[in-house]
C-alpha cells in the first residue's frame, strides 16, 4: 500500500505536467488533490521543521490553482482568455508532443542579442512587422512563411527566433526531430499535420526548429519509408502556409549546415538569413551581456577584449566570461575548506581573461566560415 507522501508526490507530479503542458483544468484537479495530501502531511509529520515544509507547498499549490482557474473563468482578462484558448488547442496534440514540444511566450529582447544587427533588420522585416501589421502585407508585400537561419554554431539563432516571437507576442513552438519522430507506421507524418494544425488555432505562432537538417536533409534511396513521408509532409505544410492568407504562422529553421539540406526545403524557405560569427562591436556587445553584474577590476578592457577574440563565436565568449569569472572564485577553492561567513570575492582582472582565453579557443575554423560564405553567395542573403 502505497505511502501518503508516495501518493502526494504523483499528484503533484501529474499536476505538474499537466500545467506545463498547457492542460489546466485538469492540473487543477491534480493541485488540490496534492494540496489536500500536504495538509495532512503537514499535521502528521513528526518533525516541526518537515510540517513546516509541508505546509508552504501547499500554501504554493493552492495559489496555482487560485491562477489558473481565474484563467479558466475569464478572471484574468484578455490574457487568461488568451491562455484558455491555445490551452484548448494543446488537446489536439499527441502527449508525446504535448510533453516535448515547448509552448511558451519567451521572454528574450533584441537587447538580449550582441550585434546581428543586419540579422534582426531582416526578421523585423520579414516576420514582425508582417505579423503585428498585416494589413500592409498583400499582393505582392506578401510575408514570407518560411525563415532559415543559417551560419556557424553558437552565433545566436535560437536567441533571433525567440526574440521574434516575444517582439510578436506569439505562440512558440519549439520542435525538435526527436518530437516529431514516432517508432509507429503513419504516426510521425500526423504529428507533422497535428503541429500545423494547433499552430495555426494557437496563431499568431512561430514554430522554431533548430537543427532543421537533422529532420529535413537530402532525401536519398537509402532512406526509409517513414523518414521520406515526414519530409513531404512537412513539404506540403510548408506550401499550405504560402497559399492560405492570413494564417498568422511562420516557420523559422536554424542550422549549421545547410548543405545537407533537401533543394526542395531551400525553396520553401523563402528567406534565407545568414548569422555570421560576431563582428568587434557584436563581440564588446557580447563581452559586456554575459559580464552583467560581475564586479571588473579597472585593467579590463572590454575593446581590448574584443580586439583578441576574432573568431569567436558568441557562445564562445560566453565561456570565456565565465572562465574568467571563476578564477577569483577558484583562489577560495584551492584553500580546500569553504572560509565561514560572508567571503569577499576579488573583481575579475585582465590576467584572468587572458587565462581563459589560452583556455577556450574558437570551435569555427576560418575554412567553415568560408564555406558559409559560399553558401549564402549561392543560396541565401548577405
Amino acid at each position: 500500500m502505497r505511502s501518503l507522501y508516495e501518493e502526494m508526490l504523483e499528484e503533484a507530479r501529474k499536476a505538474v505536467s499537466l500545467d506545463r503542458a498547457g492542460r489546466h483544468k485538469e492540473a487543477v484537479e491534480h493541485y488540490m488533490r496534492a494540496t489536500e495530501l500536504l495538509i495532512k502531511l503537514s499535521k502528521t509529520a513528526p518533525d516541526p521543521s518537515l510540517r513546516k515544509v509541508y505546509a508552504q507547498k501547499a500554501e504554493l499549490y493552492l495559489k496555482r490553482c487560485e491562477e489558473l482557474r481565474s484563467g479558466l473563468t475569464g478572471e484574468g482578462g484578455p490574457r487568461a482568455r488568451e491562455t484558455l484558448g491555445v490551452e484548448e488547442v494543446l488537446k489536439k496534440l499527441p502527449p508525446e508532443l504535448q510533453g516535448v514540444v515547448l509552448v511558451e511566450k519567451p521572454g528574450v529582447g533584441w537587447d538580449d542579442i550582441g550585434g546581428l544587427e543586419e540579422a534582426k533588420k531582416r526578421l523585423m522585416e520579414a516576420v514582425v512587422w508582417p505579423m503585428l501589421k498585416p494589413e500592409l502585407f498583400k499582393g505582392p508585400r506578401e510575408p514570407w512563411r518560411g525563415i532559415l537561419l543559417f551560419g556557424p554554431p553558437g552565433c545566436g539563432k535560437t536567441l533571433l527566433a525567440k526574440a521574434v516571437a516575444s517582439q510578436c507576442e506569439a505562440t512558440f513552438f519549439n520542435v525538435s526531430a526527436a518530437a516529431i519522430m514516432s517508432k509507429w507506421l503513419g504516426e510521425s507524418e500526423k504529428n507533422v499535420s497535428l503541429l500545423f494544425d494547433v499552430a495555426r488555432k494557437a496563431a499568431p505562432s512561430v514554430i522554431f526548429m533548430d537543427e532543421v537538417d537533422s529532420l529535413l536533409s537530402l532525401r536519398g534511396l537509402e532512406e526509409v519509408g517513414g523518414e521520406r513521408r515526414v519530409k513531404t509532409q512537412f513539404l506540403i505544410e510548408l506550401d499550405g502556409l504560402r497559399t492560405r492568407e492570413r494564417e498568422g504562422v511562420v516557420v523559422i529553421g536554424a542550422t549549421n549546415r545547410p548543405w545537407d539540406l533537401d533543394p526542395a526545403v531551400i525553396r520553401r524557405f523563402e528567406r534565407r538569413i545568414y548569422v555570421p560569427l560576431p563582428d568587434f562591436e557584436a563581440r564588446k556587445e557580447i563581452f559586456t551581456i554575459h559580464l552583467r553584474g560581475v564586479e571588473l577590476a579597472d585593467d579590463v578592457d572590454l575593446d581590448e577584449l574584443a580586439e583578441v577574440s576574432v573568431g569567436y563565436s558568441g557562445a564562445d565568449i560566453r565561456l570565456v566570461c565565465r572562465e574568467a569569472a571563476m578564477e577569483p572564485l577558484r583562489e577560495f577553492m584551492e584553500k580546500g575548506v569553504p572560509p565561514e561567513g560572508e567571503v569577499e570575492i576579488r573583481p575579475v582582472c585582465k590576467a584572468d581573461f587572458v587565462k581563459a582565453l589560452r583556455k577556450i579557443k574558437p570551435a569555427v575554423s576560418p575554412s567553415d566560415v568560408r564555406r558559409y560564405v559560399e553558401w549564402a553567395e549561392k543560396y541565401g542573403e548577405l
